[in-house]
């Protein structure tokens, strides 16, 4: 909850482990979901496990469906797989339609912009609803 917003572009981000250590490009992304999600990387029953999932609750406070290290979002445009990250000053989400037709993937360069309720959750901005709007578009 940086306020006001800082500059996090040379801030040494390993603190968080190997996740944010790696730098990637939107492409980097959409080719790896793509390999993965086509099971050109893990056998099957590897894949599969990953596709099994349970209802955890996201940091903004919203239910997903959740696996081991996949979360899938069913779309009018079908299921997708994928997952999303931040760390201060940046966040990506990138998901890849099972069938691997359709892949989307957003980068932001400000992340947790929500204020905080007197019981510590998230309060709906407006930039929620238009990544919500961008997805729908994106995944339908």
């Amino acid at each position: 909850m940086a306020d006001p917003p800082r500059d996090f572009s040379e801030f040494d981000m390993s603190w968080v482990g190997p996740a944010a250590s790696l730098v990637s490009t939107a492409a980097d992304l959409n080719r790896f979901f793509g390999l993965l999600i086509g099971g050109e990387l893990l056998q099957a029953e590897s894949l599969a496990q990953m596709q099994r999932t349970a209802p955890v609750r996201s940091f903004e406070g919203t239910m997903i469906d959740y696996g081991l290290g996949l979360h899938r979002r069913n779309e009018a445009g079908g299921t997708f797989w994928g997952h999303d990250g931040s760390v201060w000053g940046g966040g990506a989400i990138t998901m890849t339609r099972a069938d691997g037709r359709r892949q989307m993937t957003i980068l932001v360069n400000r992340q947790r912009w929500n204020e905080l309720d007197d019981s510590g959750r998230p309060v709906p901005h407006a930039i929620d609803g238009a990544l919500e709007h961008l997805y729908s578009l994106a995944l339908g």
